[in-house]
């Protein structure tokens, strides 16, 4: 028998305090936007609809940035579990929101990325209508925000989670 053994028998406690609820969900949350950080800055020279069309240059690469240090912020905030952290997700997630609205409501420039990303695969183009790819696309990016709004939901069912 050990020394632990021993200890607890004698109604003493364990010297490890217990996770919080949602704890490795918290840290898991918080990995996963580090690494959609990274994604954002391996990414930042990628094409994005804007205004009618697919758009480069510097103002597109200061918007990869700024959700490279949104997503950085969000796991940074998620990990100290800092009050700070707590407000961030609902901050990250409110940008994330209007910015997927912005591009739902850009339809020429999703069917420009659509042609875009399937300009090697152009059986799907001609199988497919425009318009049923991007209804797709639209219920794709209204799920992930739902997604993301569940998430926030969940962070605000764990506040405790999170100190001053």
């Amino acid at each position: 028998m050990g020394e632990g053994d021993q200890s607890n028998r004698q109604g003493r406690q364990p010297s490890v305090a217990p996770r919080p609820r949602g704890y490795y969900t918290i840290r898991i949350a918080a990995v996963l936007f580090f690494l959609s950080a990274i994604v954002e800055l391996v990414f930042v020279t990628t094409p994005v609809p804007w205004f009618g069309a697919l758009r480069t240059g510097a103002p597109l690469y200061l918007y990869h940035l700024s959700f490279a240090a949104v997503f950085l912020a969000m796991g940074a905030g998620l990990w100290t579990a800092t009050r700070w952290g707590y407000r961030m997700v609902f901050a990250g997630t409110a940008i994330y929101a209007l910015d997927r609205v912005r591009y739902l409501l850009d339809r020429p420039g999703r069917a420009a990325e659509i042609l875009y990303q399937l300009r090697n695969f152009p059986e799907f183009t001609e199988a497919l209508d425009m318009n049923v790819l991007l209804n797709m696309s639209a219920v794709m990016t209204a799920t992930f925000v739902l997604c993301w709004l569940g998430f926030a939901g969940y962070i605000y069912a764990r506040r405790e989670y999170f100190r001053e």
